[in-house]
């Protein structure tokens, strides 16, 4: 049996099939442009832990998602607080973050030791390190010397106790004349009060956290930069993996999270009361106070160099200082640490 078909069955046919390619292929393009970074397509999901709890010295991340700027840049970013480097470390490396401002101090020892592996940092939060130790100016503690023989409260797995060794070491002090106890972060100060401490470990932007804590008795601050001088502070870190396929995440990413760092440093009340409404055990006036810090702390010290950048050599430096206390085996490269064709330049 023979198939006929009209002249005009034949067209109608052929203007069908026209009409279902030019659908074909517009939804082919379409899908070329689902990157996730705009356009209409799906935004990419990522978890965030801030460097420590939810003090105001974390205000820049709650306010770039408070004011668009991480879905403005086709990111969709869960908050979560942080615990400390090492547990922030574990948490990239286990995939269950995938961006955390890390102390480069303790990623420099972690990967060194071969603690954890797989991690980069991508961007400086804080230009010089932050660590320090704090004391009451009438407990005969100014100086690193003064520490021999005290006790100093610090939460576990800290990174001041883990870098204090090296400290001590450039300070010319003996740290095992020093004793370390274990204490949460919430119990530092009120301890340094009632002396049941000699001094406690802090960043330097947590110091208006102690003065609260103290109710205006005099702080003195040991800050470990002016001994361990090349080393950075806190840096935003990733997976190598993140960093290595997917770089305009990463951009995207820090270029938000930065948007909200300058923005909460120029409105430090308005960045503050914004953490107090989440969190409303927060007091506002220390929170804009450690805001304030920050903004000292993330300045570049070359004229005209954006947040968040940072230099090879520094990065050698600090690796070196921490090989010469015996923080650190020796061999990890500046390259191994940093990811620096995604550090942000001018």
């Amino acid at each position: 049996m023979s198939l006929c078909i009209s002249k005009r069955t034949s067209r109608l046919l052929a203007a069908l099939l026209a009409v279902l390619m030019t659908a074909a292929l517009s939804t082919a393009c379409g899908s070329d442009d689902d990157s996730g970074s705009g356009g209409g397509s799906a935004p990419d999901k990522v978890t965030y832990i801030t460097g420590f709890g939810t003090f105001g010295r974390e205000a820049y991340a709650y306010v770039a998602q408070d004011k668009g700027y991480f879905s403005d840049a086709g990111v969709t970013v869960t908050i979560q607080p942080g615990q400390g480097s090492g547990n922030s470390l574990a948490a990239l490396a286990g995939g269950s973050a995938q961006f955390a401002p890390v102390d480069l101090s303790s990623t420099i020892m972690q990967l060194g030791d071969g603690k954890v592996s797989g991690v980069t940092a991508v961007a400086a939060v804080h230009q010089t390190t932050d660590a320090a130790v704090m004391a009451l100016a009438d407990s005969g503690i100014s100086k690193p010397a003064d520490l021999e023989g005290k006790k100093i409260a610090d939460p576990a797995g800290s990174v001041i106790g883990a870098l204090f060794p090296a400290y001590a070491k450039l300070a010319g002090i003996d740290a095992k004349k020093v004793e370390f106890v274990a204490l949460e972060a919430q119990q530092l100060g009120v301890n340094l009060a009632t002396g049941s401490v000699d001094a406690v470990g802090q960043y330097r932007v947590g110091r208006p956290n102690i003065e609260n804590a103290v109710k205006g008795k005099e702080v003195v601050v040991l800050p470990f930069g002016e001994y361990l001088t090349e080393s950075y502070g806190a840096a935003i870190t990733t997976t190598t993996k993140i960093a290595e396929d997917d770089p305009d995440l990463v951009k995207r990413f820090t270029g938000a999270l930065f948007k909200g760092m300058r923005y909460a440093i120029d409105h430090p009340d308005e960045a503050a009361a914004l953490m107090a409404e989440k969190f409303p055990t927060l007091n506002k006036e220390t929170a804009a106070a450690e805001i304030e810090l920050v903004g000292t702390a993330v300045q570049p010290k070359e004229d005209g160099a954006p947040i968040g950048t940072m230099d090879r050599e520094r990065v050698a430096g600090a690796i070196k200082a921490l090989e010469d206390a015996g923080a650190v085996q020796p061999g990890l490269t500046p390259e191994e640490l940093v990811s620096f064709d995604l550090v942000p330049k001018s």
